[in-house]
């Protein structure tokens, strides 16, 4: 029977906990700087949401 792994050899195997979590959205405080952005990285059609996820008062990209 083996003994437990101790914590610090758990901590750098590799044991599949990997998390595959999804991109999320470039965030900006204000209608200006996501404009900016938008025009800086080459974006032409685009539209500027609010996302009012709770307290969050956020602006983002999304194409048209």
């Amino acid at each position: 029977m083996t003994g437990k792994l101790h914590t610090r050899k758990k901590r750098y195997l590799t044991l599949g906990i990997e998390r595959n979590r999804k991109p999320r959205p470039k965030t900006f405080h204000s209608e200006l700087e996501a404009k900016k952005y938008a025009e800086r990285t080459g974006m032409k059609e685009y539209l500027i949401e609010r996302m009012n996820y709770g307290l969050s008062k956020k602006f983002r990209l999304a194409k048209k």
